[in-house]
């Protein structure tokens, strides 16, 4: 399924890459609206029930925006988006393995290597627990993308 970039006016149309800043307060607004269905957790009639219902609902609206837009709802209050190296929207595989492949990597080697009793083995376990840091850092070189960005080849840039 192509989906049109809605945020392009032709196809040499250059874009600027979205700052640190508005990056993180994306991620940070996002955030926030994970924790949302929580005070729904202490009602004590169908307050777990609800609480689930409206992460889905906010699972499968994040991923709509994503698919269709290139943003989240943290990116629109920013006027940032993400694009493919081609200027295109990405898709539905290349949001997931930008969102969970660094994530699942790390917890596939964790798993893997945890009863290794060696000095090596706890090194490499307790490195391990960095990557998230390592993947952020990124966003200080000269292209102001994360690792996760390169592993999908995406970049985050302004909408506007």
């Amino acid at each position: 399924m192509a989906i049109e970039n809605p945020h392009t006016q032709g196809p040499g149309q250059q874009v600027e890459a979205a700052s640190r800043s508005s990056r993180f307060l994306a991620r940070l607004i996002d955030g926030l609206i994970w924790f949302a269905p929580l005070p729904l957790l202490l009602l004590p009639c169908l307050g777990a029930l609800g609480a689930v219902v409206l992460l889905l609902a906010i699972f499968f609206g994040q991923l709509w925006l994503l698919v269709t837009r290139g943003q989240t709802l943290g990116k629109q209050a920013m006027k940032i988006y993400i694009m493919r190296e081609d200027g295109e929207l990405a898709n539905v595989g290349w949001l997931l393995l930008r969102e969970f492949a660094i994530p699942a990597a790390v917890l596939v080697l964790r798993l893997g290597g945890r009863r290794d009793p060696s000095v090596l083995g706890q090194a490499f376990q307790a490195l391990l627990g960095f990557v998230w840091l390592i993947d952020v850092l990124f966003i200080f070189g000269g292209s102001r993308r994360c690792l996760h960005d390169y592993v999908a080849g995406t970049h985050v840039v302004k909408a506007e």
